[in-house]
């Protein structure tokens, strides 16, 4: 049959969708080790490396309400940051692609196409950046977030937009894929997660397709040279695989980021040790934050650290205060690069989501809510 020109556009769309929102996230886990590697695969991005506070009341926010220019009526939810942490943000404070916690949680959102949430009136919707940052909040392990998961908030994802699944991991070793696959939550975990790799496709189509490769004990030959998108997933699992204890796992886990694809931004993160090792294509130099000097007590200001610094090393000489007028400045740079609509920039929508942030921001840090 022939295809329409209209046909065609589509699925090359499709395609650079996915080859442009790849991502690629793994745990190295041994005795004395539990080292989580990411790479964000996209393009040059401004963002801000931040230390949120704990005991900090907090709003949701879903769609609907930042991008509305007068109050909603929609159910919402408050609550009180638990735990403090370092969460890497496109968006503005609170609104993280991912980040670790003081008790060892790592988070991050991969896109996945076609994922999507199942309205649900007895709850509050959530904008996904902010899903994030919630769970970083107010859980410690992989165990208690997959326990509460049928407890959060609904996920809004962009409109009209494909979604994401996240990885999860924490200090113990323990890892987590959570989907939504048809609108309900599919997770794969403990021996349903044998291999802790996760890349653009469901979990268990990855698993199955690695599994026929002779490194997992199948019949088909892997080249561990090759740099294919699509193999990333498998050259990770045999790197993983592959792993000596000659070489430091913190190295490794650089080693590994770069023969699967270089990423604009990259996180090497120590769990066990709570240390945060990253990077950007612009700031070339890897920074670090010692989780457990940075301070996260309620009081004084938020601060940052812009992704793009060329600092190096330990970065808490670096941080500075997060202000509002700062922050306005990453909310604007960055949604337009989150949200990929021609329209957008000039969208009233937009406009209401800058003067929402700036208030949320504000009640923030003043705790006001």
């Amino acid at each position: 049959m022939r295809k329409t020109l209209a046909t065609i556009l589509s699925t090359v769309l499709i395609l650079s969708w996915g080859a442009a929102y790849g991502c690629s996230a793994f745990l190295l886990k041994g005795e004395d080790h539990c080292v989580v590697g990411f790479n964000e695969n996209w393009k040059t991005m401004p963002g801000i490396v931040v230390l949120n506070k704990r005991d900090i009341v907090k709003e949701s926010l879903s769609w609907k309400r930042l991008t509305s220019s007068q109050a909603t009526e929609e159910k919402t939810i408050t609550w009180k940051s638990k735990y403090g942490s370092v969460s890497f943000n496109l968006l503005g404070a609170d609104l993280p692609c991912y980040g670790v916690n003081e008790k060892g949680l790592f988070l991050v959102e991969l896109y996945l196409d076609k994922t999507y949430s199942r309205p649900d009136t007895a709850k509050a919707n959530m904008f996904w950046a902010q899903w994030i940052q919630y769970q970083l909040d107010n859980y410690a392990t992989v165990e208690e977030v997959i326990h509460n998961l049928d407890n959060s908030p609904v996920i809004d994802w962009w409109p009209n937009f494909p979604g994401s699944h996240f990885f999860v991991a924490d200090k113990e070793g323990n890892t987590a894929a959570i989907e939504l696959i048809e609108g309900r939550f599919q997770v794969s975990s403990q021996e349903g997660m044998p291999v802790p790799v996760l890349c653009n496709d469901p979990y268990r189509k990855e698993l199955k397709a690695v599994r026929e490769y002779d490194f997992m004990n199948g019949g088909k030959e892997f080249d561990p040279h090759s740099q294919k998108w699509e193999d990333r997933f498998a050259k990770a699992t045999h790197m993983l695989k592959s792993y000596a204890p000659d070489v430091s796992p913190i190295d490794y886990s650089w080693q590994v980021l770069d023969s699967i694809k270089p990423g604009q931004w990259q996180l090497v993160a120590d769990l066990r040790n709570g240390v945060v090792h990253f990077r950007s294509d612009v700031g070339r130099e890897i920074k670090s934050l010692d989780l457990s000097a940075c301070g996260f007590e309620r009081g004084g200001p938020l601060a940052y650290i812009d992704i793009n610094s060329e600092l190096k090393g330990d970065v808490r000489g670096g941080l500075t205060k997060l202000t509002a007028d700062l922050n306005d400045s990453y909310v604007a740079r960055g949604f337009p690069i989150g949200y990929v609509n021609k329209e957008f920039p000039e969208s009233e929508d937009y406009r209401n989501i800058k003067a929402n942030l700036r208030r949320y921001y504000l009640r923030l840090i003043e705790h006001k809510y």
